[in-house]
């Protein structure tokens, strides 16, 4: 295993130009500014504390209930912003808040939280990030985003002064599937109008940004901004893409 850090370039591989790069959002070109906290500033609205030690504790088992063998699925309760949040975000927040201890107008509180995370106040654009994506175009590559996420990703995108850089926003809330279930993936390629070996995927998860996407024939890189992995090969910003140039790291690098 390599010892420093590659910087990958955009260009030839194997004969297959990169046409698309598709990017996750949060953690890899933004982030929340702090996710628990709009619990808890949503449940203190309504007179209720809860830690955020408590709601890191509920976060892994929460969507178990719409697993799948093949990943998350609640395609069912995706056909309107109001009915996902009603049957998929709401209920999620319920759950995480009474796990964490939380008691009184849970509704209410789930509610609130709802707004509070789909608010563009909420987020942090990356410094590298505008720059990388206006380097993407400007070499004519495809750029979308593909991340589980919330209902409003899309306007969230165009608030932080990001649309204008992105061809296309995918997020879980619409589409009903979360990473790292395939189908996520065909509705990508769909979008971008390319086959799956010329796209690259970018992101900070293993499962759901390198391992789903190389599942699906695409190539991908793996972006470990804190710096959680002991893997050489990841990437540390976006400035380390650089297009036009050279050729991609293969598909058996991360």
């Amino acid at each position: 295993m390599a010892t420093g850090r590659a910087s990958y370039r955009l260009g030839t591989m194997n004969h297959s130009r990169v046409e698309a790069v598709l990017f996750d959002f949060d953690g890899t070109l933004a982030t929340y500014r702090s996710h628990l906290g709009e619990y808890i500033a949503a449940a203190a609205e309504f007179g209720v504390t809860v830690t955020a030690e408590a709601l890191a504790a509920t976060l892994d088992d929460s969507w178990r209930q719409w697993q799948t063998p093949e990943g998350v699925d609640h395609s069912t309760s995706s056909g309107s912003e109001a009915q996902y949040n009603a049957e998929v975000r709401s209920r999620l927040h319920i759950a995480r808040l009474a796990a964490a201890g939380a008691t009184g107008d849970l509704e209410g509180i789930a509610a609130r939280i709802c707004e509070l995370e789909c608010a563009p106040e909420a987020f942090e654009v990356y410094a590298d990030t505008p720059p990388a994506l206006e380097r993407l175009q400007a070499a004519g590559v495809r750029v979308g985003i593909v991340s589980n996420h919330v209902w409003r990703l899309p306007e969230v995108v165009e608030a932080l002064g990001l649309g204008s850089a992105v061809d296309f926003v995918i997020t879980s809330a619409r589409v009903g599937y979360r990473k790292p279930h395939p189908a996520i993936y065909r509705i990508a390629l769909e979008a971008a109008g390319c086959a799956a070996e010329a796209a690259l995927f970018v992101g900070d998860s293993i499962s759901h940004d390198v391992e789903g996407p190389r599942a699906a024939g695409m190539r991908a890189v793996l972006i470990d901004r804190r710096g959680r992995y002991a893997d050489g090969e990841a990437i540390r910003t976006l400035a380390e893409l650089e297009a036009p140039g050279l050729a991609l790291p293969s598909a058996e690098r991360a």
